[in-house]
C-alpha cells in the first residue's frame, strides 16, 4: 500500500469550525504542515508572512488567503497579527464548482488591504460563530446558509479578479479528475471520462488554462510530488512507488525533466 504522510484533521461536529487565528493550536503551524480541509484566513492586523505551496506571502492588514486540502503550509505572523479562521471540509459544499476553490486556482490572495471586505466578511464570520455557541435548535442549518453566502461572496472576488470569466464546467471535471486520479491515467482516459474526443479535450484546456491537458497533468504530478519531497518523511522509492512509477530511476527521470533538478537536488532546494 502507498505510505501516506499525515495530515492534520478538522474534528468538529459537522465539518465548519471558526477561530481566532491566535488560537492555541493543536499543532505547530510555524513548521510545514497539511491538512485535509480548507482554511480561509481573515486578518484584520497583519504582520509576518505565510507560504502556500512554496510561495512566500506576507501578510497584510484586512487581507483574506485561502489554504485548499493537501498544500504545504506555514505561518510565522508577528504576535500582534491577528483576526478570524474558517475551516471547513468537502463535504459541507453544496455547490462544488467554486473556483476559488479549486486547485487551478493559483492565487491564494483573494484580497489585501481592503477594509470594507475585510469588515464585512469578518462580520459575516461573527455571526456565524455566534450561531454556532447559541445552540438553538436551528444552528447547524442556520450557520450552514451563512457560509453559502460567505463562500459566494468571495467568489464573487475571485470571478472580479479574472474579469468575469466564468470557467468551463468540462475543465472543473477534468480538474477533479486529475486530483482523482493523478498519475494513474492517460489523456485519452481522461477525454474518455468526459465523454468527449481528446482533441476537444485540448481545445478547452489550452483555451481554459493555456496548456495542455499532458503539462497540466505532470504539473499538478511534480507539484505532490514537491509536497513530498518537502516532508522529507519518505524515501524516494517510497515517493516513486506512491505515485506509480516502475522504478526510482524513471521517477528520477520525470523529476530531471520536470524541474532540471534531481529528487535529491529538488529536495534541497525545497528545505523550508
Amino acid at each position: 500500500m502507498p505510505i501516506n504522510i499525515p495530515i492534520h484533521d478538522l474534528n468538529t461536529s459537522y465539518s465548519i469550525n471558526i477561530e481566532k487565528i491566535s488560537h492555541e493550536n493543536s499543532y505547530d503551524f510555524n513548521t510545514i504542515h497539511k491538512h485535509n480541509y480548507f482554511e480561509i484566513l481573515f486578518f484584520e492586523r497583519g504582520g509576518g508572512y505565510q507560504i502556500i505551496d512554496f510561495n512566500k506571502i506576507p501578510i497584510e492588514n484586512n487581507s483574506c488567503y485561502i489554504v485548499k486540502p493537501k498544500q504545504i503550509h506555514l505561518v510565522k505572523r508577528n504576535s500582534d497579527a491577528d483576526g478570524l479562521l474558517i475551516q471547513f471540509t468537502q463535504e459541507m459544499l453544496f455547490n462544488d464548482s467554486f473556483t476559488l476553490l479549486k486547485s487551478f486556482t493559483k492565487s491564494e490572495i483573494v484580497f489585501e488591504n481592503n477594509t470594507f471586505q475585510s469588515h464585512y466578511f469578518l462580520s459575516q464570520l461573527s455571526s456565524i460563530l455566534s450561531i454556532q455557541k447559541s445552540k438553538s435548535f436551528y444552528y447547524k442549518e442556520k450557520t450552514t446558509h451563512l457560509f453559502s453566502s460567505l463562500l459566494y461572496a468571495l467568489e464573487e472576488q475571485i470571478i472580479e479578479l479574472k474579469s468575469n470569466k466564468l470557467i468551463n464546467n468540462l475543465i472543473i471535471q477534468f480538474i477533479d479528475l486529475v486530483e482523482e486520479n493523478i498519475s494513474s491515467l492517460s489523456v485519452s482516459e481522461y477525454a474518455e471520462k468526459l465523454n468527449i474526443s481528446t482533441k476537444k479535450l485540448t481545445q478547452i484546456v489550452t483555451s481554459e488554462l493555456n496548456t495542455t491537458p499532458l503539462k497540466y497533468i505532470h504539473d499538478i504530478l511534480i507539484l505532490n510530488i514537491k509536497r513530498d519531497l518537502a516532508f522529507k518523511q519518505l524515501t524516494h522509492k517510497e515517493i516513486a512507488y506512491n505515485y506509480s512509477f516502475d522504478s526510482p530511476s524513471n521517477f528520477s527521470i520525470f523529476v530531471k525533466k520536470q524541474t532540471g533538478l534531481t529528487p535529491t537536488e529538488l529536495q534541497k532546494q525545497l528545505a523550508l
